[in-house]
């Protein structure tokens, strides 16, 4: 059951230290990304020749997002691992205790943000890069900057252990969770726009509907939330992409980012670009010599072209299925569930995968597809589907620590499927498959055959029943998937998908966990 609300982390938190910084964004669509490549930024900085010349110390900086995709600790890292099973298991431990002693009833995505805060510092980071869960306002992770409870009193000096995050950022906006949020973008926008806090620079995604920008902007101006800026003489993120540094030269794959990919990656640079300045990692000053100018353009520039570079763990994530078909065979995963990520896919695959060397004519596409059942099925299925193509409509399993979320019926979403296509006159073959998600991708691998286009698309749930699908199906003896690690509970012999990133670098970032934490 969602239940909206700071009550509960507050008391859950209550005398819990979160002397670390923030970078804490919220958004519909887009605000996952913004979060990975902020975190690829941090890392380029620790690595960068400016930081060493300063002689400042690197930035231990974690990230959490949500939701997570196989183990429910996937989605918090630390220096771009994800953390080790026996540390989250024993601030977890902590944290339920404490819930069930002072009989809090909190939530399972309360309990998890509580157990991330306190990871958090209890490994001592200097930067967290946070994404909200749901909405903003009323959200568990927008207790970022309240003041510490101590003995029942908000004293000046328990404020300074409960700093206000760095930097507010807000990604493109739309209308999700209406049931929760509101009916309107007016009303959604109101409340990611919860998050900024008095003083607090913020960015936002400036491609937002008209009606979103206003809200974002009058918000701002309510707390004097300065919009983030950069030096005058930093040039365009499209010029810091072309660059100059040979060593850096941009892939064809990221010189093909999408438009809301570049929306994105410019609101990252700003927002952790502000935030190292607040931290005093970068200088601040006007009147910089000429050479200095050069030094910081030129980590600019790096920390975009390897941030461009970035891959998420299934969003539009090619896998081999041969652990699972047996023959090699490339699907394309995307967690798209709702209209705005929809169509972004739709774009990538009528771009990509439609259209091909081999096959001038476009190629029908064959889908594997689920929902939750609050999503609206046919604002997510019609911008996907066209005539010709084959769905194939199963169920996600049990989603651990969030049971309140359910699929939706195969059969709800091939009687979609039906309807949208009596309605375009069109032909779309359907297969209603249940929860019997192996059967259908070895079903459907073999309707697509060696070159037809593959894709899994509806639900990130979808994608890590996927995921567990291909780590369970792994050879032992071989190398881990991509975006697969295999550290777990011993008890379960599970592994998890390192729900992070990896970015094309000659400093390549892999998020395999070592093991290692601070933890006695």
């Amino acid at each position: 059951m969602i239940e909206l609300g700071l009550q509960r982390i507050s008391r859950l938190l209550a005398t819990t230290s979160m002397p670390w910084r923030a970078i804490h964004v919220a958004g519909t669509n887009g605000k996952g990304s913004i979060c990975a490549y902020t975190s690829a930024m941090l890392d380029v900085y620790n690595q960068s020749k400016y930081r060493e010349h300063t002689g400042q110390p690197a930035l231990r900086h974690g990230r959490y997002t949500s939701p997570h995709l196989i183990d429910r600790w996937d989605c918090i890292t630390v220096n771009q691992k994800t953390v080790p099973w026996k540390l989250f298991d024993y601030i977890e431990t902590r944290v339920k205790r404490r819930d069930q002693q002072e009989e809090i009833h909190a939530s399972e995505f309360e309990l998890l943000t509580a157990t991330a805060f306190e990871i958090f510092s209890h490994e001592e980071l200097d930067i967290a890069v946070v994404e909200v869960g749901m909405g903003g306002r009323l959200d568990a992770t927008n207790i970022l900057g309240e003041p510490l409870e101590a003995s029942g009193t908000r004293s000046d000096l328990s404020r300074c252990s409960r700093p206000r995050p760095l930097v507010t950022a807000i990604a493109k906006i739309g209308l999700d969770h209406q049931g929760f949020l509101g009916n309107t973008i007016e009303e959604i926008a109101k409340e990611k726009a919860g998050i900024m806090k008095p003083d607090v620079p913020v960015v936002w995604d400036e491609s937002n509907h008209p009606a979103a920008l206003r809200i974002l902007e009058q918000t701002a101006r309510d707390n004097r939330a300065m919009y983030c800026q950069v030096p005058k003489w930093i040039p365009d993120l499209d010029v810091l992409l072309q660059g100059s540094n040979s060593h850096h030269a941009l892939s064809s794959d990221v010189r093909k980012i999408s438009d809301h990919a570049l929306r994105n990656l410019e609101s990252a640079f700003r927002a952790t670009w502000s935030a190292l300045q607040q931290l005093d990692r970068l200088s601040t000053g006007a009147h910089h010599s000429s050479r200095e100018q050069d030094i910081l353009v030129e980590l600019a520039e790096d920390m975009v072209k390897n941030a461009a570079g970035v891959t998420f763990a299934g969003r539009q994530q090619q896998i081999d299925l041969a652990p699972l078909i047996g023959r090699p065979k490339t699907i394309l995963f995307d967690g798209a569930h709702n209209e705005q990520s929809a169509q972004a896919l739709a774009n990538c695959v009528d771009t990509q995968l439609r259209h091909s060397a081999r096959s001038p004519s476009a190629q029908p596409v064959t889908w594997i597809i689920a929902a939750s059942d609050s999503k609206d099925i046919r604002e997510l299925l019609a911008p996907l589907l066209k005539g010709g193509d084959v769905v194939f409509a199963v169920e996600f399993g049990h989603v651990d620590g969030m049971p309140w979320v359910k699929a939706m019926p195969a059969a709800q979403i091939v009687e979609t499927v039906r309807v949208l296509a009596q309605e375009r006159g069109e032909v779309i073959e359907t297969h209603e498959s249940g929860s019997r998600l192996l059967d259908a991708i070895r079903t459907a691998s073999l309707q697509a055959g060696d070159h037809g286009p593959l894709v899994i698309a509806g639900s990130l749930y979808l994608v890590g029943d996927t995921m567990r699908l291909l780590r369970d199906h792994q050879d032992p003896s071989t190398d881990a998937l991509p975006g697969l690690a295999t550290q777990g509970p011993a008890s379960s012999g599970k592994g998890m998908l390192h729900g992070a990133l990896r970015y094309n670098s000659n400093n390549t970032t892999t998020g395999t966990p070592d093991g290692t934490s601070r933890l006695h």
